[in-house]
């Protein structure tokens, strides 16, 4: 299965989120409160009925990478890619807590700070104990991905920690 390379692309892909809009909005509530998404510069949101997307809406020096180049590194866009899935497993999942089993990022070029970007994530098959996602890492607004990603998420056992 091609990994989509733009939002447009992946909405044919991406299963509808299972969670009603008023579930959604609270679990995008407790995330955007989470202390690791701060640190990170991160928000997420709904793009639309089947697409998370965490907008990078804060570069701070410990997300770049060395080299003189003003691009996010490899351990930030793993980090933005987690979080970009684990939101998108709250809209399908009746749980307040989704895990990553398993994350693989492929970069595809320097992710370049200078304008803003986002992480846009779906998924693309479902059961009640798994599911299976894409994701890239591109521009707001459109530009070429620098980054795309799979994964394997999972409610946690009991829905809470």
């Amino acid at each position: 299965m091609a990994t989509p390379t733009d939002a447009q692309s992946a909405r044919a892909e991406f299963l509808r989120f299972r969670q009603p809009a008023e579930a959604r909005r609270a679990k995008l509530a407790a995330f955007n409160r989470r202390p690791e998404i701060s640190w990170f510069g991160f928000e997420g949101r709904f793009g639309d009925p089947a697409l998370a997307e965490i907008l990078v809406s804060r570069v701070q020096e410990g997300l770049l990478g060395g080299g003189g180049v003003a691009a996010l590194n490899g351990g930030a866009i793993a980090a933005g890619f987690d979080a970009a899935f684990v939101l998108a497993g709250l809209g399908h999942f009746d749980s307040d807590v989704v895990v990553t089993l398993e994350l693989s990022a492929h970069f595809l070029s320097l992710a370049r700070a200078d304008r803003p970007l986002a992480f846009r994530a779906g998924v693309t098959r479902s059961s009640r104990a798994f599911a299976f996602a894409q994701g890239t890492l591109a521009p707001i607004g459109g530009g070429a991905a620098f980054a795309t990603a799979t994964a394997m998420l999972a409610p946690a056992a009991g829905g809470r920690l």
